[in-house]
């Protein structure tokens, strides 16, 4: 469980796919020491690849496989990234209700990135795979039914390298 001296944390990353959600998450649970769980590491363990597009139902399955681990974490007494899009609110408030079980804090870290820039990171990706391939008709319906995050959720805005940095380094600095 949590305590005043080192409070355990979820991070939820956020944000459209190419925003740079998994580069951020990596640096996050570097720089923080926390675990780190990959939804699209998830599904290559289940042999499924999301950038074919994944029905409903098998997303839900890597969902509820996510916050299981998310939970155990949590229950040792470790912070969590979580490197999903979380790109509906129910897939939002299914991770903060995993928090609120272990009286972890919960953020919503939403990476917020111009759409041109994904679009080119996505083009540069076919060109020169970093990644798997996302294909258009799956990235054009993730965009359109993307439920961005609301004001009354907990939530950080970064939208630069500095604004990262500058987010992490007062997160460390809640641990001291």
């Amino acid at each position: 469980m949590p305590n005043a001296a080192q409070p355990i944390a979820v991070y939820a990353m956020c944000g459209l796919a190419f925003s740079g959600k998994s580069t951020a998450a990596k640096v996050i649970a570097g720089a923080l020491g926390v675990a780190l769980i990959v939804l699209d590491a998830i599904n290559h363990e289940r042999g499924l690849h999301g950038g074919d597009g994944l029905t409903i139902a098998q997303w839900e399955e890597t969902s509820f496989m996510a916050m299981d681990r998310t939970r155990a974490f949590l229950k040792a007494g470790r912070s969590v990234v979580v490197d999903d899009t979380f790109s509906h609110r129910h897939l939002r408030d299914r991770c903060k209700g995993v928090a609120e079980e272990t009286r972890a804090r919960f953020v919503i870290i939403y990476i917020d990135t111009p759409l041109d820039v994904i679009q080119a990171r996505r083009r540069q990706n076919e060109v020169n795979p970093t990644r798997d391939y996302l294909r258009d008709p799956v990235f054009d319906w993730h965009y359109k039914n993307f439920q961005y995050p609301t004001d009354d959720e907990p939530l950080v805005r970064i939208g630069s390298d500095q604004e990262l940095t500058a987010w992490i380094a007062a997160e460390k600095a809640k641990s001291r």
